[in-house]
């Protein structure tokens, strides 16, 4: 979704509102693909702040699918998404910011209202997607889902460095 600057940046202490909506459905985040199932109805607010100064704001909330990180298994999440951005506007154009340049979501005169969600997306983003807080993962020996059936493999991980200790060890061990 874009919106035009052009008509509100005239106005001085002034604020228009839009129907918001998203038209992104797949993006990809730390090397995994994630779907954007639904976005909650939301109001963009653009205001003009004194001279030069346009505000952008609206809340929603993001229900997302993905894999979960240990087993694999599909797994629906909400993200919440908060947008609240001042921008510098001088004859209608947008300033860049000197510290960061130009902003992502600004395209000529127009907003990116999706930029600005999939941005927030990204910054509220989970650190761990599990299926459930108990995920017992997949099996490093044999591949099957620890959460639907146990496999009996031996899992001990042992460090290589020690494996001379083990050695060590494995050798004084009392014979019956």
């Amino acid at each position: 979704m874009k919106i035009s600057i052009k008509d509100i940046t005239s106005l001085t202490d002034a604020s228009k509102k839009f129907a918001g909506s998203c038209d992104i459905k797949d993006f990809s985040y730390l090397g995994s693909e994630f779907s954007i199932n639904h976005i909650e109805p939301f109001e963009v607010v653009l205001s003009m702040i004194g001279n030069g100064k346009l505000h952008i704001t609206f809340d929603t909330e993001s229900t997302i699918s993905g894999a979960c990180d240990r087993c694999l298994t599909e797994v629906t999440f909400k993200v919440p998404v908060s947008v609240d951005e001042t921008i510098q506007v001088t004859d209608g154009e947008v300033v860049p910011d000197e510290e960061l340049g130009p902003y992502s979501f600004i395209d000529g005169e127009d907003i990116l209202v999706d930029e600005l969600i999939l941005n927030e997306i990204l910054v509220n983003f989970p650190a761990k997607i599990l299926c459930q807080d108990d995920c017992k993962g997949i099996c490093p020996v044999c591949g099957k889902n620890r959460n639907i059936e146990a496999c009996g493999c031996d899992d001990t991980v042992l460090d290589p460095r020690m494996a001379q200790f083990l050695d060590v060890f494995n050798s004084f061990k009392e014979v019956k």
